[in-house]
């Protein structure tokens, strides 16, 4: 496992998205983030570098790396490719060894072709006789630009990642909507083409080993199922405190550890599908049954003169074949 790092803040569409990339950085097991702010509010540590800027603000690169080195008691983490990526490296290896300031130090790449740069960098720092101090990647990289350089072997430490963890840059806006599952006591439903749902109230179940359980709510749960729909707003209240960090991350991890093997893989994953219970299933069929009939009868189904089918009352949570619905 190597870490990885939100550096998204400057690209995050405001101080309050910023706040929350680094909350959900941290759920998910960011090793840290380059948001002070949010740092000292969940108690994250806080990870940074340096800018070309400051670089550029100095007669030399060596200059500024030795005032930067000089600045900060601890560890640091310098930028190596404002000007030449092999020269800057090289710079680097001689102020860290001259200030005798390796272990916990780094360098970062953030340019080019990083794969080939980290080989060069690592060969060049453990010739300096600087094995303890570390490669630091970022510049436009996802988890598919970071799966690539892990197959490929890059001697890279650390991944910092910006844009594309802060913005939806593959996904520029979620398809939500709403429906009606039940009016008056009367489970309902759409059968509108591909906008299939399924009627009346819901909870889902979710055990080990199985796929989860979109169940009535009113349903029995099956043994050893925890439910997943609880209630944490009534009256514009909270009904308890909020999650820690801690606690989400502990149960982001138990959820990630229930995923089949096809789900967790970075290019084509098959994520697993939700079965129906066969309570749902039989409501499902039955509520699509007399509406068909009611548009073949004409005007059968109103809200006076339609009967409404009673939902069974028997029979606990079981998984079955999945149907149309949602």
């Amino acid at each position: 496992m190597r870490p990885v790092v939100d550096f998204s803040l400057r690209r995050d569409h405001g101080p309050q998205a910023g706040f929350q990339a680094a909350r959900l950085g941290g759920v998910v097991g960011f090793s840290g983030t380059s948001n002070v702010d949010a740092a000292a509010r969940l108690g994250l540590p806080a990870s940074g570098t340096m800018a070309h800027s400051y670089v550029q603000s100095f007669a030399s690169e060596e200059a500024a790396f030795r005032a930067f080195a000089r600045a900060h008691p601890g560890p640091v983490t310098l930028l190596v490719d404002t000007y030449d990526t092999d020269a800057g490296v090289a710079t680097a290896a001689r102020v860290l060894a001259g200030l005798r300031r390796g272990p916990g130090c780094a360098v970062r790449l953030d340019s080019g072709d990083l794969g080939r740069l980290a080989h060069r960098a690592r060969a060049r720092l453990d010739a300096a006789g600087l094995p303890d101090v570390k490669i630091v990647a970022s510049g436009g990289l996802d988890e598919y630009a970071i799966d690539t350089l892990l197959s490929g072997g890059a001697p890279i430490d650390v991944f910092a990642v910006g844009t594309r963890v802060g913005v939806a840059a593959d996904a520029p806006y979620l398809d939500a909507a709403y429906k009606l599952v039940a009016y008056d006591g009367r489970p309902v439903m759409k059968l509108s083409s591909a906008k299939v749902t399924s009627p009346a109230p819901k909870q889902v179940y979710r055990w080990a080993g199985r796929p989860d359980v979109i169940a009535l709510r009113d349903e029995t749960p099956p043994p050893d199922a925890d439910p997943l729909l609880c209630t944490v707003m009534r009256g514009g209240r909270r009904t308890g405190p909020a999650d820690t960090l801690a606690a989400a991350r502990t149960r982001f991890e138990a959820d990630l550890g229930m995923l089949p093997h096809e789900a967790l893989r970075i290019r084509g994953p098959r994520p697993p599908h939700p079965d129906p219970s066969e309570r749902l299933s039989r409501l499902t069929d039955e509520v699509r049954e007399r509406l068909l009939a009611g548009i073949a009868g004409g005007a059968e189904d109103t809200d006076t003169g339609d009967p409404r089918p009673d939902t069974p009352r028997s029979g606990g949570v079981t998984g079955g074949r999945p149907r149309a619905g949602r």
